[in-house]
């Protein structure tokens, strides 16, 4: 049956209808009003396809299909409500509510466990790391502060973590290695032990206070190195254990080993040990282990600065003391001497106290000029520096040349068999007024620098040889001058020539050479006061770390 032009306009009035109810069923959810069923948005759906499809095609049984077709769902739809049960629906509904209320309250009382947990672990820390920081301040004012403070933690570790054996190893910066610095108990060495060692329990023991590591090949080093902790619970199934048996004694059991972390780094590791026929240790007893390590590293870093501090204030004590005598000794007034100028200057850098000069006058014909500079710093430097004064002092009175004073010297001071070192660069100079002769030998790398007068020429004179001190048997060189009025000699320490700018750069000897030459028509006093204000320009606020003493000797 087709339909004219005229019958089809109520089939665009019902596909609007049905897109009205769409929009009706959609602002009712929106709006939380109603619950439109999806079976309703089906039926007018296909009631609005329908009718658009009926009135293109122009053929009404399209239209009967598509009514028939809603009512059976809509019908279909009306049995399953009128049979259904609302009370049941709404009781799963309140059941799986229940459910997830239950659920939510779990995790949340997981969740207050948790936080206590972590609240009780936090207050742990707390009192654990009160408890060995005022420890460590009792260790201040002992002998082996640190060495006590170490076996204090270690038998703490051990305590608490019930351990057979522990031993603490601390880093060593210079020379990458740790050296284990507190032991105790027994603790089987997981490690190699060195072929040739005899499997005893006091060598292996006594090997093993002693023993140094590197931060690899071995498993220390692999911990500091990595920076995290390891649990051990089977050694034998650990690739980095190693089995050293079969005596009793070396058997492995299981192992903790925890880096000691600072802001600087790992600074060491301690790690605990527990026999093979005893239970094994536990993520417990780890968590224990590194919380006593890191409260050990906390007060370990306030007994470093106090040790360091009280080192420092030692040093500064008796550098103060010895920069007081080095200066009483250098003369405070230089003697007069007829035709020779003498210019000088020294600054000491802080508890350095290494140098020294000196002007002896034995006789017209032996004016003796001695530039020193000590190895060492405060009272060790000064008590070398008094003994060499002291030899000098007494043979250069003997007609002697100035090669063989300081061979004479050298030969006193290699006897003493004193600890601390012994070496000085010396810078002697044997003048004759009568006759201008001048006689130069050295030791050391102290500098001696002539300019002549005559040709305007300057030169360093002295030879780099061995302190004194060094050899016995060592044989230093004269050097013989004949000075003429305006030659100038300049003996100075290496503190001069090795100062350095902001840069890092050496003053040198060439800078210290052409200010020497600028202002050799001025008197001695003169030119050493030019090279102490170009040195001190030169160098600026930079710090130093080496005595600088310059003698300026012109022949007038």
């Amino acid at each position: 049956m087709n339909i004219d032009s005229f019958a089809g306009v109520p089939l665009l009035i019902t596909a609007a209808v049905g897109v009205l109810l769409i929009f009706s069923f959609m602002i009712a959810k929106l709006r939380n009003t109603a619950k439109p069923s999806f079976v309703l948005y089906l039926s007018a759906g296909i009631l609005i396809t329908g009718t658009l499809y009926t009135y293109f095609n122009r053929q009404f049984i399209y239209l009967v299909f598509i009514i028939l077709i809603t009512e059976c769902i809509l019908f279909l739809y009306s049995i399953i409500i009128a049979f259904s049960n609302p009370q049941k629906k709404e009781d799963k509904k309140q059941a799986k509510r229940l459910a997830e209320l239950r659920q939510n309250m779990d995790a949340n009382t997981v969740s207050n466990e948790a936080l206590q947990a972590e609240k009780a672990r936090f207050n742990r820390i707390i009192d654990v790391n009160k408890d060995l920081i005022a420890k460590a301040s009792s260790f201040f004012t002992t002998e082996n502060s640190m060495e006590q403070f170490l076996d204090y933690c270690n038998k703490l570790l051990s305590e608490k973590v019930e351990a057979d054996g522990c031993i603490i190893l601390m880093a060593d910066d210079f020379d990458n290695l740790l050296a284990v610095r507190s032991f105790k108990g027994t603790f089987p060495p997981p490690y190699k032990l060195p072929d040739d060692l005899p499997h005893k329990p006091l060598r292996v023991e006594t090997n093993m206070r002693f023993a140094q590591f590197p931060l690899q090949d071995n498993i220390f080093g692999e911990i500091a190195s990595a920076g995290e902790s390891l649990l051990v619970t089977d050694s034998v199934k650990e690739p980095r254990i190693y089995q050293n048996g079969p005596e009793e004694f070396l058997k492995c059991g299981s192992y903790i080993f925890v880096p000691i972390k600072q802001q600087e780094g790992v600074a060491g590791v301690i790690a605990l040990s527990r026999d093979p026929d005893k239970a094994k240790f536990t993520q417990k007893d780890l968590e224990t282990a590194e919380i006593i390590t890191d409260a050990t590293a906390t007060a370990m870093k306030p007994l470093y600065s106090f040790l360091n501090f009280a080192e420092h204030k030692k040093l500064t004590q008796g550098g103060d003391i010895a920069t007081k005598i080095q200066k009483d000794l250098i003369p405070s007034k230089l003697p007069v001497i007829p035709g020779v100028g003498i210019g000088c200057f020294t600054s000491p850098a802080e508890n350095v106290c290494g140098d020294f000069y000196d002007v002896i006058v034995s006789r017209k014909d032996r004016i003796s000029f001695i530039v020193g500079d000590v190895a060492g710093k405060g009272m060790n430097s000064l008590t070398i520096m008094l003994m060499i004064r002291s030899i000098l002092r007494l043979i250069v009175n003997t007609p002697q040349s100035a090669a063989t004073i300081l061979n004479w010297a050298n030969r006193g001071i290699c006897n003493e068999t004193m600890k601390i070192d012994h070496f000085a660069s010396i810078a002697l100079v044997n003048y004759n007024s009568i006759t201008k002769q001048a006689q130069v030998a050295t030791c050391g790398n102290n500098t001696v620098i002539l300019y002549t007068a005559a040709s305007r020429s300057i030169k360093t004179i002295s030879m780099m040889t061995e302190p004194m001190g060094v050899e016995k048997e060592i044989e230093y060189t004269d050097i013989d001058l004949q000075l003429e009025p305006g030659d100038i000699l300049v003996a100075c320490t290496d503190g001069v020539i090795e100062s350095l700018d902001d840069n890092g750069v050496q003053y040198s000897s060439a800078k210290l050479e052409k200010v020497i030459a600028s202002h050799a028509h001025e008197s001695a006093k003169n030119i050493s006061n030019r090279v102490k204000d170009d040195l001190k320009k030169y160098i600026g606020s930079n710090q130093q770390f080496d005595d600088t003493s310059l003698l300026v000797i012109k022949v007038e």
